[in-house]
């Protein structure tokens, strides 16, 4: 299964809310937030929680696959060119 590239979400950091909404898309089955103390939280079939995205990504992978199939291959998608 295609993951998201090693170290998207470090640079997604620098930009939180930007990285909050990109997930909500990504996961829309998912209720995702990021606490006051930095912890970020998903929760759907199961409540997964993470001091760092990279590591909420990776546990999203495992929970919900089909979701993380979906969301790489949205990331993947190209434009189309405008006629």
């Amino acid at each position: 299964m295609g993951r998201p590239p090693p170290g998207w979400a470090a640079a997604a950091v620098m930009n939180e809310p930007v990285a909050l909404l990109l997930l909500r898309h990504l996961f829309p089955d998912w209720a995702i937030t990021r606490g006051r103390e930095g912890t970020w939280r998903a929760a759907g079939r199961t409540l997964i929680s993470s001091s760092d995205l990279d590591g909420l990504l990776e546990m999203l992978t495992v929970a919900d696959p089909d979701a993380a199939r979906r969301a790489v291959r949205l990331l993947k998608e190209r434009p189309s060119a405008a006629p």
